[in-house]
């Protein structure tokens, strides 16, 4: 019985001092005080807000494309011939170079047949027209003596009264003499001649192939008048005014020359919501190309008290955070213009402090440090 008590006594003393002991290194540990480590607070930049006028640029890609293109068809039938400029794409040529000829030797053949059948008629009522116009004879005299048959035929001439032109009309001499100048326009059409320094761009024919009446042959370009079309936001274009400098930029972003606007779209492309604008390049010194890619930076309009940003200050479109008492608080802003990189807005007051680098998952009321 004995034993058993002391068993019993040496159990619940050593629970006691477990239980002592216990204690005593529960109140020897120190709690750690919540939010008091400074360094465990997210880090955010900020800037004060302050306005100014600020002149925002907009840059943009374009590609160059010629002011002048030109599709060259045929109003006449017949076989190309060599013309001396090879039809080859690429070519370039100079105004006035023949570019394309079609075979005209039968059409002259015919245009000669037709001016001796109408020498032949001047020739048969010259002798009417001496008896019964006398005072306008010489000038049909001179007419017929100048008419050479591999010329152009001269001017009529002036019908001095109602009963002369009815002879005309009558001896169908009148009728005669403009289908000789129809068939020497539709000569000349036969050869077509290049309106302006330039180059193939398209060719659709060859010498020797036959070329049908209206059917086109190629398309040229004015190689140094050039422009570059570039497609600008749609918000964006009410910034640019015709007339305009614009800065034209290469490839590595140096200035290459200067342009001016010359005019804008009226309406918006649908794939890409973008107005295009069209820059006349001026006194560029290395070559360009039609189809090359260049950047224009147009000056843009300057904007009175506004500030400018970046675009990662801003969530939620229209929305910044700004710093209270250590605390972040969601302000609406009201958004002038977006930029690649940057936006101008108002719509906060001066002097407050806002967050230009929040953190990752910034919520409402969060507590920050600044950096």
């Amino acid at each position: 019985m004995n034993r058993k008590v002391v068993i019993v006594l040496l159990v619940v003393a050593t629970l006691a001092v477990a239980g002592g002991l216990a204690m005593f290194f529960e109140s020897m540990k120190v709690d750690p005080a919540k939010n008091l480590d400074s360094s465990k607070l997210p880090t955010v930049r900020v800037q004060e807000v302050k306005y100014s006028s600020i002149e925002s640029p907009i840059i943009e890609k374009g590609r160059l494309l010629s002011n002048l293109e030109v599709n060259l068809s045929s109003e006449v039938a017949g076989r190309i011939v060599e013309s001396g400029v090879p039809l080859k794409v690429g070519q370039k040529f100079r105004k006035g170079d023949l570019l394309i000829k079609i075979y005209d030797k039968d059409a002259k053949m015919d245009l000669r047949a037709q001016k001796s059948r109408f020498l032949n008629k001047l020739a048969e009522n010259l002798p009417d027209i001496k008896v019964d116009y006398p005072d306008n004879f010489e000038n049909w005299m001179n007419f017929f003596n100048s008419i050479k048959l591999d010329e152009r035929i001269p001017d009529l001439p002036e019908v001095q009264s109602t009963q002369e032109k009815v002879f005309m009309a009558s001896r169908n001499i009148l009728g005669e003499f403009y289908a000789i100048k129809s068939a020497e326009v539709k000569l000349e059409k036969r050869k077509i001649y290049a309106p302006f320094d330039g180059s193939f761009v398209e060719v659709n024919t060859q010498v020797g192939s036959v070329a049908g009446m209206g059917s086109k042959l190629a398309g040229i370009i004015e190689s140094k008048n050039l422009e570059l079309q570039v497609p600008v936001d749609s918000e964006d274009i009410k910034w640019l005014r015709l007339n305009d400098e614009v800065e034209v930029l290469d490839s590595n972003g140096d200035l290459l020359c200067m342009g001016k606007l010359v005019r804008k779209s009226e309406f918006v492309d649908q794939g890409t919501q973008s107005v295009s604008v069209f820059v006349k390049l001026k006194n560029h010194k290395v070559d360009l190309y039609q189809g090359q890619f260049l950047t224009a930076r147009f000056n843009g309009k300057q904007i009175s008290e506004a500030m400018e940003i970046p675009r990662t200050a801003v969530f939620s479109s229209n929305k910044v955070y700004v710093l209270e008492n250590d605390l972040m608080k969601s302000r609406r802003v009201n958004v002038l213009k977006r930029n690649e990189n940057s936006l101008i807005f108002t719509g906060l007051k001066e002097g407050e402090i806002l967050i230009i680098e929040p953190p990752v998952k910034a919520t409402e009321n969060m507590k920050v440090q600044v950096r």
